[in-house]
C-alpha cells in the first residue's frame, strides 16, 4: 500500500509563510503611500512654524519681546529683520500672551494644523537653516 500525500508538493509551510507576506505587503502599500502622501503636505506647516518660532525668538533676544502676527497664503512680514512668507497653502499665527514666549502655530489648505510651539528662553529653538560650515575652514582655524 503506498502513502500519498493529500498536499500538492509546493503546499509547505514556508510557500505559505512566503505567500501570507506578499500579502500583508500588498495590502499595507496603500496605507505606506497615505502617510507618505499626507508627510509629504504637512511638512511645509512643520517647516514655517519652525522657522517662525526662530524668528520670533530672535525677535525676543533682539527687543524682549515676541510679536503677534497672523499671516495667510501670500502674505509676508519681516521679524527679526527677515523676511518671511509662508509656504504655498500654509497659514502661521502667533500669539504673545508672555512677551519672552511668543507661541507659534501653522495650517495648511487641507485642515492639518500644528500643535502650539512656544518659544522658551531657558531651552531655545534651534536654527532651522543653520549656514553651512566648511569643515576643512573651521577645523584650520
Amino acid at each position: 500500500m503506498s502513502t500519498t500525500s493529500p498536499q500538492p508538493r509546493w503546499a509547505t509551510r514556508t510557500n505559505a509563510v512566503f505567500a501570507g507576506l506578499a500579502a500583508l505587503f500588498v495590502a499595507a502599500f496603500p496605507v505606506a503611500l497615505e502617510i507618505d502622501d499626507r508627510v509629504d503636505r504637512t511638512r511645509p506647516m512643520f517647516d514655517d512654524r519652525a522657522r517662525m518660532e526662530w524668528l520670533q525668538y530672535q525677535s525676543v533676544l533682539s527687543t524682549g519681546q515676541g510679536r503677534a502676527l497672523e499671516l495667510a497664503p501670500g502674505q509676508s512680514t519681516e521679524v527679526a529683520g527677515e523676511l518671511f512668507a509662508p509656504s504655498s497653502g500654509v497659514s502661521v499665527v502667533v500669539r504673545v500672551e508672555e512677551p519672552d514666549r511668543p507661541c507659534v502655530r501653522a495650517s495648511n489648505e487641507h485642515g492639518d494644523v500644528t500643535e502650539w510651539a512656544c518659544v522658551d528662553p531657558e531651552d531655545p529653538p534651534v536654527d532651522p537653516d543653520p549656514e553651512d560650515v566648511d569643515l576643512a575652514v573651521a577645523q584650520g582655524s
